[in-house]
C-alpha cells in the first residue's frame, strides 16, 4: 500500500470533509433530512477519495464502484425528497390562498345583500 499524491484528489477530499461537517451541522439545527444525505453522500465519496489517495484503488476496484454509486442515489434521493416536500408546500399554499379567496369572497357577497 504506497501512498499516491494525487493534489486533485486531496482537495477533493477536504471539500468532501467540508461538507460533511456542514451537513452534519444543518441537520442539527434544522432538523432536516436533506443536509443529511447530501452530507453522507460526500462522505461516502469522500471514504472513495481516500481510498484512492491510499493506493487501494485497483484491490478495492467493485467496493469503491459501490460506495460511489450509493452516494449518486442518496444525491438523488435527497433531490426527490426535496422536490416532493417543495410540491407539496406550494399545494398546501395554494389551498389556503383559494380557501381565504372564497371567505372573503363569500363575506363580501353578504354584506351585498
Amino acid at each position: 500500500m504506497a501512498l499516491e499524491w494525487d493534489p486533485i484528489l486531496f482537495v477533493n477530499l477536504l471539500l468532501c470533509i467540508g461538507i460533511v461537517v456542514l451537513g452534519f451541522l444543518c441537520f442539527r439545527k434544522s432538523g432536516d433530512m436533506l443536509p443529511a444525505f447530501i452530507g453522507t453522500a460526500f462522505g461516502l465519496f469522500g471514504i472513495s477519495h481516500a481510498a484512492t489517495l491510499a493506493g487501494l484503488k485497483v484491490p478495492l476496484t467493485i467496493p469503491l464502484i459501490l460506495i460511489r454509486m450509493l452516494a449518486y442515489v442518496l444525491v438523488l434521493v435527497a433531490l426527490w425528497q426535496h422536490l416532493k416536500n417543495t410540491l407539496l408546500q406550494k399545494e398546501t399554499r395554494q389551498a389556503w390562498v383559494d380557501y381565504f379567496k372564497s371567505e372573503t369572497g363569500s363575506a363580501e357577497e353578504k354584506k351585498q345583500l
